[in-house]
């Protein structure tokens, strides 16, 4: 097969993944073990505060979540206990500090998570989120909160930003921005808040930042939402230009825990209030997620007549970004199965700046949905050799996403059937089925020396995948 048409191949297969290939779900014989890998942080909270109807107090609202990793599950053996197969308790301390260090209030946070599988239990990209709402007295703050009675770890506690009430300063920014991202439930506008320590995720479609200032009356306001230069260590994808734009600061419409909220769903809700007995104001600011790329951010935030500036840094964050496209040389490795050996030449002359762009240009021209940043087809490819890579891994090929296995789950992603023969006589044998748009079976033998190598390949109306020593 030419690398012209494996690369119609994979943009085919890839842009109508979510709808026609798994249509039977992923064999239990390929583990996708990429929910055992530690993708980074995983354990995450937010805060914001809302005033009531005495002026010398306020709620603050503290969000956070955990990964499954984190917790101890025990199968359910109580036959009325419907909500999962496995189920695991959540506690969390909470402590609240003032300017001085000293602990004003503590709180200890609980509830019961549940997973429907055995491998989601030991999952680090599945999450169970919480909130708590604490009542203050004017002052600056500071939150911990700690997981408790978790697994061994190395991000065992998280501070959040300094949390502020002390309405007295005009402009004066109350708590970091709070992302969120609109959501409708029922013909209900709702705010599902991203949790993800001040930052926005990569993949969402859209994103408000809530941000509380000290304002007597509704105030005009210009934005601009900078992207920043990238470090050293940054993964650099390209510029993208300045937004900017005007809004306008409510001083009678807040954010406030919705009705809906769950442990999988901690929706807000932004409703009037009809008392105000402090001057706080609410600006939204719409971001632009859509035309983002993974980086360091800033907002800036003018008041109207003024100079008056409030800047708020944040990142736009791709939380599960693939591993093989972390590491630039292994990552234009993989384009050899998709493109010829002299584009993957091309690709692999320069620095490891030079060599970045070009990859991420090639896969821009790829893109299946050109109105956003975030590429489908790229994600799945680094996605699916993630997962070969894991999946198969042996003694023999260490590397699974390199092997003649991995290269077919990477082109085809999951087979919908799997079958070993193991004949009196000869080689044992591994046929896997495409009974989707893929429309192929696909047979491995185990060579003398423990390596599957394609041993047949048919398709429909299509010529046979020659195995890799015969390309």
């Amino acid at each position: 097969m030419n690398s012209t048409s494996i690369v119609g191949l994979i943009l085919l297969m890839v842009g109508g993944l979510v709808l026609s290939v798994p249509a039977y779900g992923q064999p239990k014989s390929i583990l996708d073990k990429t929910i055992f890998v530690d993708y980074g942080e995983r354990f995450h909270a937010d805060a914001y505060v809302v005033p009531t109807e005495s002026p010398d107090s306020a709620r603050i609202a503290v969000f956070f979540r955990m990964a499954n990793d984190f917790l101890t599950f025990v199968k359910v053996t109580d036959p009325n206990d419907v909500a999962g197969n496995y189920k695991a308790p959540m506690a969390v301390g909470i402590e609240v500090r003032d300017t001085l260090g000293v602990i004003r209030q503590r709180h200890r946070w609980e509830d019961i998570a549940y997973t429907t599988t055995f491998d989601e239990t030991n999952s680090k990209n599945a999450y169970h989120y919480g909130w708590v709402v604490l009542t203050v007295p004017p002052g600056s703050y500071r939150i911990s909160l700690e997981i408790l009675q978790q697994k061994e770890s190395s991000q065992k506690k998280i501070t959040i930003p300094t949390v502020s009430f002390n309405p007295s300063r005009p402009m004066r920014q109350l708590t970091a921005p709070l992302f969120v991202m609109p959501v409708s439930k029922g013909g209900v506008e709702l705010l599902e808040p991203f949790v993800l320590s001040g930052n926005v995720a990569f993949s969402s479609r859209d994103a408000r930042a809530l941000i509380l200032l000290n304002d007597r009356e509704s105030v005009d306001y210009r934005y601009v939402i900078r992207q920043l230069p990238y470090g050293p260590r940054d993964i650099q994808w390209w510029s993208v230009s300045e937004t900017e734009g005007d809004v306008r600061s409510s001083t009678t419409r807040f954010p406030r825990v919705s009705d809906q909220a769950t442990t999988h769903d901690p929706y807000l809700e932004v409703g009037e209030v009809g008392h105000r007995s402090v001057d706080i104001a609410l600006v939204e600011i719409p971001i632009p997620v859509t035309v983002l790329v993974p980086g360091n951010y800033q907002i800036e935030l003018v008041r109207a007549g003024t100079t008056d500036t409030l800047t708020m840094p944040f990142r736009i964050m791709w939380e599960m970004m693939p591993l093989a496209l972390r590491n630039i040389d292994y990552a234009i490795n993989l384009m050899r199965y998709i493109v010829s050996e002299e584009t993957v030449d091309s690709l692999d002359d320069g620095s490891d700046v030079e060599r970045r762009t070009k990859l991420m240009g090639w896969w821009r021209t790829q893109d299946p949905t050109l109105t956003t940043t975030f590429n489908e087809r790229l994600a799945e490819f680094y996605k699916r050799a993630d997962q070969a890579f894991f999946a198969f891994s042996t003694i023999q090929e260490p590397d699974g996403a390199n092997s003649e296995r991995g290269r077919i789950y990477v082109l085809y992603g999951p087979p919908t059937d799997i079958r070993n023969e193991l004949p009196v006589d000869g080689e044992a044998r591994v046929v896997w089925t495409y009974a989707n748009q893929v429309n192929k079976v696909i047979t491995f033998g185990i060579d003398d020396k423990g390596i599957y190598r394609i041993r047949r390949a048919t398709a429909f109306n299509a010529p046979e995948i020659p195995p890799a020593e015969n390309r």
